[in-house]
This record gives C-alpha cells, structure tokens and sequence, in this order.
C-alpha cells in the first residue's frame, strides 16, 4: 500500500516482532495461526489490487518516551482501482505542532496542497507511461517480498504454531500478547536494530528532540490483533511495542510504537478531484520541473585546499538562457583564477525535451570531447538548482527510466548552484 515511509517501516517491525517472538497462543483446531494470519494478508492484497472497484484505509502510526506523545501521523487513503484515482488526507503532530497534508493523483495530474497558503500545486503527468501505471499494487507479487517471505518461514520455523485464533459470526481474530521472558535473544538483537536504524535513527532523535536509543535495548512487550471479514479480507489491525532502551548517557526510556491500520467502505469508496476554481494554482509537467522565472545565471566557487585552508579559485556557472511547455536550453561553464586555469575548461550548451523521462529533467549536451553525454537537473529550495553530469541511466523491464548514478566531473566537483540575482 501506498504508505509513508516511516508507517511503513513501523508496520513491518511491529508485525515482525509479533509474528516471531509470540509463543503463548495457539488454536491448533484452526491450524497455524501464522501461516492463515500470512494467507489471509496476501488473499487482502489481491482482493484489494484486482477484485474490487475502490476502497479506503485509515492508518495511524505514533511513537512515544516515556509515556508522552512525540510523533504522531494520521492518514486516510482513499483509492479507486477503476479509476486509477487515489486521494490521501492527513496530519501529523511532529514537536507539539500539527501539520495537514493533501494529495490526489489519477492518471492525468496530481495535485497537492500548500497548507501554510492555501495554494495548490498540479503536475500534468506523461501520457507514454499512464498504461504501466497502477494505483495500487500487489506487494506480494514483488520479487523481493517473495524473498523475504522465505526468509520468514524459515526462520519462525517451529513457532508457526503460536498466534491465537477465534473465529465468530463468520470473522476471525488474530491476537499475540507476549512479555519480556518470552522473547527470543536473537528478536532483541534485530529490534535493537531495527529501532536505532530505521525507526529513531540518530538523526531522528536530532529533529523531533527525543533521547536517542543507544545501547541495551530489549522488548518489553508487544501485543496484536487482526480482523479477518467474511470475504477474507484483513479489515483491522492494531499493534503495540514498548522497547527499553538507554541513552547517551545510561538513562532508561520506554519507546512506544502504536499501529493501527483500517481497511473500510469497499465498493463504496468515491474519488474525486478537489475544486481548483479561484484557487491560487502552480501548474508543472512531470518531469520537467522549470518555467520562464528560472531563466537567468546559477553559480558557485571552485575551491582548493591550500595550506590548511580554503582557497576560491574560479566559479562554475549554470546559465539558463530558454525555457517553453516542451523544453529548456542553456550553458554550462567555467571560469578561473589566473595560475589556477586546468588543461580543459569546460564549456557546453545543454538542451532538454519533455517527455525523456517522468521522473527527471534530463539534460543532454556534448562534452569537451566531443561526446554525447546526459545531466540532470533539479530545482532546490526557492530560487536555486542543483546539477550534476556525466550522469548514467537504469531501466525498468518496460524501458522506464527509474535509477540513475552520476560522476559529476571530478571529486571536488559542487552540484548545488546559486541564483545571480540583480
């Protein structure tokens, strides 16, 4: 599902820790909970992404210390299969500040929403690519999830035997509750991981203000439960983690992470585009991020190390001299110091075309040796660009552009460039 990534990551840990640390339950009368708890989910995504016309999901993710309430996100997604039409709402509370979002796409734009003044940003999308596109995919189709599906099996093992299962009016119910004496070292060892890694990096902790988990991290408890409809379908699903950890310096926090995923109003889902009229509107083409205002000179130094110290020994300068609905022109340069000058200057013109790619503005020019070479470019902040060269592309199986790596010139070579404002 098309989740943020930091729900997404929350999910996958919290399930994990459920899934192969529970050894309390078992309803042997029903089968392996695991595996009908596993079959059920991938029966719910090819339901969800091939048999049914629309549906909407409600996902809140939260993450506490000690008790208190640091980050908060919650999301509701609306998506047509039809239609290819999707639609999410959201908000989230970051630092004791709660901040919306909005966001529609379909097969021809997506838009979305500037909260602090109202506007509303659109870009017109590539016509060549809508048939490769699906608004919601089947996860389990994916070669790498197939992957790690095995990887699973293989390691819970003899534990398939351990979530609980009920079953009434036609539903069942999933449900795991498990303590600290009934969790596996090695389950410890990857979420001490996972938390320090990938849910309160370092640099997380940094931006929301909450002590860093450093060291002798260990799951406290964790506890689940998942709602399986008539149709086979995972309706709800709600999990909790507490994790001990020690900061910096030795001081204990309990870390709490609350997820909670509903999937409701199946076929009874409606899509639709918000009203633009008399709204303040940007309009951009995918891929293809510049209009007429970026049309001017972008710079920076050229510096060298000397003596212990930094030395400006030239400027690079990005000139962007044309830009319309279908492509952009321009020149790349430099110019040093005296007693500086290398063996080659560089000096080309550059050219872009909408339409290379959905994802980039690609720029193509020839070098100072006289091949053909491709750039990218992007916007960066208000007014500046970022660019790099000698950029080299990869392709998905339908020939997409979806990668690329770049060399830049050489090691010391800025791609962050300035507006020369008069």
């Amino acid at each position: 599902m098309n989740f943020n990534k930091k729900s997404a990551i929350v999910a996958v840990f919290v399930l994990g820790v459920l899934i192969f640390a529970t050894s309390a339950f078992a309803d042997i009368m029903l089968g392996s909970g695991y595996h009908s708890l596993k079959n059920s989910a991938k029966i719910t995504a090819e339901k969800l992404s091939n048999e049914v016309d629309n549906f909407s999901v409600d996902v809140i993710v939260s993450i506490k210390v000690d008790g208190k309430t640091y980050v908060e996100s919650t999301d509701n997604t609306k998506f047509d299969i039809a239609k290819q039409a999707q639609e999410t709402s959201g908000k989230n509370l970051e630092k004791g500040e709660i901040r919306e979002s909005y966001w529609y796409s379909d097969e021809n734009q997506s838009i979305h929403k500037n909260f602090k003044d109202g506007s509303y940003n659109v870009t017109e999308k590539q016509e060549s690519d809508n048939n490769n596109r699906k608004i919601f995919e089947n996860p389990f189709e994916e070669e790498r999830v197939t992957d790690a599906e095995k990887i699973m099996d293989a390691f819970v093992g003899s534990l398939e035997d351990v979530i609980q299962i009920e079953e009434s009016g036609g539903k069942k119910m999933y449900m795991g509750n498990i303590s600290d004496a009934e969790i596996p070292p090695l389950v410890n060892a990857v979420s001490s991981f996972m938390l320090k890694y990938s849910i309160i990096s370092e640099h997380t902790a940094k931006r929301l203000n909450i002590p860093y988990p450093k060291s002798n991290i260990f799951v406290m408890d964790a506890s689940g439960k998942a709602i399986e409809n008539e149709e086979g379908i995972i309706e709800s699903g709600i999990f909790t983690a507490s994790i001990s950890a020690e900061d910096s310096n030795g001081t204990e926090h309990i870390y709490t992470i609350e997820f909670s995923i509903d999937v409701k109003d199946i076929d009874n889902t409606i899509v639709t585009a918000p009203n633009l009229d008399g709204q303040k509107v940007t309009y951009t083409k995918e891929g293809f991020e510049f209009d007429t205002k970026y049309i001017g000179k972008y710079k920076n130094d050229i510096v060298k190390k000397e003596n212990n110290s930094f030395s400006k020994i030239g400027e690079r300068i990005v000139e962007i001299t044309s830009v319309d609905e279908e492509s952009m022109t321009g020149r790349y340069y430099e110019a040093y110091n005296e007693g500086y000058e290398p063996d080659m200057i560089r000096n080309f013109e550059f050219s872009s075309n909408y339409g290379e790619s959905r994802h980039y503005t690609i720029l193509n020019y020839t070098d100072s040796n006289g091949e053909k070479q491709k750039g990218i470019i992007h916007r960066e902040g208000l007014q500046n660009i970022s660019v790099s060269f000698d950029v080299e592309f990869s392709e998905d199986d339908d020939g997409n552009v979806n990668g690329y790596s770049y060399s830049n010139h050489d090691d010391n070579f800025d791609s962050h460039f300035f507006r020369i404002l008069e």
